[in-house]
């Protein structure tokens, strides 16, 4: 089973990508998401669905990776 988070940047706009299915049902602030190889964005908030048919929206930023010695 998974479950469809909507992603939004802190200033509001849709994050790339808008949106992620995940195993994991309950995401929280600090959480991170690996998108790509050297790619991981961080929860910093989390905001519920309105209706039950509603995804949550999680609002994200990049995580800067660090560099590969």
């Amino acid at each position: 089973m998974t479950f469809t988070f909507k992603l939004q940047q802190t200033d509001g706009t849709p994050a790339e990508p808008p949106s992620v299915r995940l195993a994991v049902p309950n995401m929280r602030v600090g959480d991170t998401i690996p998108i790509e190889r050297d790619r991981t964005l961080r929860v910093v908030g989390v905001v519920a669905g309105v209706d039950d048919d509603d995804d949550p929206v999680l609002i994200v930023e990049d995580r800067p990776e660090p560099d590969a010695a």
